[in-house]
């Protein structure tokens, strides 16, 4: 079978109040020289501003193209030699790539997934951290994107009976929620790296008591956005709105996506070239708008 690639629609929120438009932020990144773009073991290699109207029916945009520092990285193989080491002056490291293409008008954030590379959780830390040590404190979140009618159905869940959550303890404290944070809390002293549990509200046969909706919601979206390390995240429950019990909802089936084969990517110097990945992106939004 072919390897295929796909790129994830996610929905960037923000409160006016508080933080500036992300295509300001993504300005005040671009003027910045590339060594004062380091945020961690992240920079923002490229910031490239397509204007509306360069390509048909798309309105302005922005490519992006986020870089991760990696220190320990792969061994150049040849055919009839062992494998060796890939010598780089001290200064250097290994640089895994990341993809991605916001769209303004809709407040989108469309990532060219890469498992190596960064998610949309950490790009939203990236982006809150565009003056460090300064007053302005900005708290950008991005989500996936889900089908609006599963949206509905979990915004009609009121009564919650069972939650099964399959995730990194990492993903659980950044959740920031009460249920997420005693999870990973509980788990840490056993080195435990991920976690499968159910939450239910009822014992046998008995189905008269529900979990606490408000609890469960936040970290379901808190979960939402942590896309690589949560891979099983299902609710079950009932609306009282329409009389329809058990039902089950997997939110992972249903987050907004498209697959491409990776045979439609250029590589060029052993790596996939920017331009390609950039021109995928672009595709799929042309599939949503």
């Amino acid at each position: 079978m072919a390897k295929m690639v796909t790129v994830n629609l996610f929905d960037v929120d923000w409160t006016p109040q508080t933080c500036q438009k992300l295509s300001d932020t993504l300005d005040e990144f671009d003027k910045l020289a590339l060594d004062q773009r380091w945020r961690g073991d992240i920079r923002l290699e490229q910031v490239v501003k397509i204007p509306a109207g360069l390509y048909p029916n798309m309105p302005a945009v922005y490519h992006l193209d986020f870089v991760k520092k990696r220190e320990v990285g792969p061994g150049k193989l040849g055919n009839a030699v062992p494998v060796s080491g890939i010598q780089m002056r001290v200064d250097e490291d290994f640089g895994e790539e990341t993809a991605a293409l916001y769209v303004p008008s809709k407040k989108w954030l469309l990532i060219l997934h890469n498992h190596s590379g960064i998610g949309p959780t950490r790009m939203a830390e990236y982006f809150n951290a565009v003056d460090p040590g300064s007053a302005r404190n900005f708290a950008y979140s991005v989500n996936p994107k889900l089908d609006p009618t599963v949206v509905a159905r979990l915004g009609g869940l009121k009564n919650i009976t069972s939650v099964e959550i399959t995730a990194t303890v990492d993903a659980l404290e950044a959740s920031q929620s009460t249920v997420g944070t005693a999870l990973a809390l509980a788990t840490k002293p056993a080195h435990a790296q991920r976690v499968s549990i159910t939450l239910g509200a009822n014992t046998g046969k008995k189905k008269l008591n529900f979990l606490s909706s408000q609890s469960v919601k936040s970290m379901i979206n808190k979960l939402r956005a942590q896309d690589d390390d949560v891979s099983v995240l299902r609710v079950k429950g009932e609306d009282p709105t329409t009389g329809k019990k058990d039902q089950v909802i997997n939110l992972l089936e249903h987050k907004i996506k498209r697959r491409f084969g990776a045979n439609e990517l250029k590589v060029v110097d052993h790596r996939y070239t920017i331009n390609s990945r950039w021109d995928m992106l672009d595709r799929a939004l042309l599939g949503w708008i």
